[in-house]
């Protein structure tokens, strides 16, 4: 088994009397594209800067390609950075942006020109050289910063939530040219961010976060399918958070509605728990009548219709509980079954999708 390039084990960093981060242990493999994320205040950053030398953990130790670097400033770490504000050097163009880390007896002239040219021309902006950083748009500035961080081919590459300062249009784009530069370098990459989109979009492995700690760690559908807390279930994706009681096995008690569902965890008789279904999971009918088992079908009134291009967002009420639910529907459906406010119909709510989370996995 071969060790991991990042080895990050029980880091502990403490801002007074607030945890940012308590006993955090990861392990990221070679290269890897992992995210960071989490809510404001959660200690993903922080923990990005610690890794990269500019905050010191109180405890804990890092590991990287089997070098202790815990104690090490940034200037003798192996990684490449770009941060949030990008901070380009104002008074110097594209070119010199680009190579101002390219300097001593180790970058000749000709060596390090040559290796700006093959930065520019991987970010795309070869003819836009000799521009300045006022003269960029937001999305150039981003390009600008990222082959900086290239320019010394680190083996690690950290990026502060990259994106965040840009129009949602030119994200989208640059999230996509983001993971081919990723595909096409093979480096290991760390990226912060608070926009889970971007997570499940980008990443090989998303760590989610939370109060300082690691809620879960997994795959993009991993994390989506198969969240192990309510907290995960709520943050990442929408999610409908049902609070019910347990009554028997697989049968739970939603104000006053019975609801089948696939147990796996040990309750206990009368347990609160949340049962958290994906709003694209229920399904919109016309009639009552069951057509399988364990489809929790009920009668329902739709209250609000928000499109959404692809997809309309229904809100619907349930008579028989007084609760009311979201369902994602393709816009074809809602467009054949007429969808109104005045419209009744009825909703399946699917015992194989919920998931059911008890006081342990924490509430939503």
């Amino acid at each position: 088994m071969t060790a991991p390039y990042l080895a990050v084990h029980e880091v502990n960093k403490r801002f007074g009397d607030f945890w940012a981060l308590r006993d955090v242990s990861l392990n990221i493999e070679p290269g890897e594209f992992v995210c960071f994320l989490g809510p404001s205040g959660c200690g993903k950053t922080t923990l990005l800067r610690i890794i990269a030398g500019l905050e010191q953990q109180d405890g804990g130790t890092i590991v990287q390609k089997g070098r202790d670097i815990s104690g090490l400033p940034p200037s003798q770490r192996d990684f490449g950075i770009v941060f949030q504000s990008y901070a380009l050097f104002p008074n110097l163009n594209v070119r010199e942006n680009v190579g101002y880390g390219l300097q001593g007896k180790d970058w000749p002239r000709d060596k390090r020109q040559a290796r700006v040219n093959e930065l520019l021309n991987l970010v795309g902006l070869a003819a836009s050289d000799h521009q300045y950083p006022a003269q960029l748009s937001g999305g150039m500035q981003q390009r600008v910063a990222l082959a900086r961080a290239l320019a010394t081919s680190p083996g690690l590459l950290l990026l502060d939530e990259p994106l965040s300062a840009l129009d949602a249009r030119v994200r989208a784009h640059l999230r996509t040219e983001l993971r081919q530069l990723h595909q096409r370098l093979g480096v290991t990459t760390i990226m912060v961010t608070h926009d889970q989109e971007e997570a499940l979009s980008l990443a090989d492995r998303i760590v989610v976060m939370n109060q300082g700690g690691i809620e879960q760690v997994g795959t993009p559908q991993e994390i989506y399918q198969q969240p192990r807390s309510a907290f995960v279930a709520d943050f990442v994706g929408k999610t409908n958070p049902l609070q019910a009681q347990w009554v028997s096995p697989g049968r739970f008690n939603w104000h006053g509605l019975e609801l089948s569902c696939q147990q796996s965890s040990a309750l206990t008789l009368g347990e609160t728990v949340t049962l958290a279904l994906r709003p694209e999971d229920i399904v919109l009918h016309d009639n009552a009548n069951p057509d399988g088992q364990g489809n929790n079908r009920c009668e329902a009134h739709v209250q609000d219709l928000e499109f959404l291009g692809a997809f309309c967002r229904v809100r619907v009420h349930l008579p028989q509980n007084g609760q009311s639910l979201v369902a994602d529907v393709p816009s074809a459906q809602a467009l054949r079954m007429g969808l109104n406010t005045q419209r009744p119909l009825f909703i399946d709510l699917p015992a194989d999708r919920m998931q059911v989370f008890g006081r342990s996995a924490g509430a939503i």
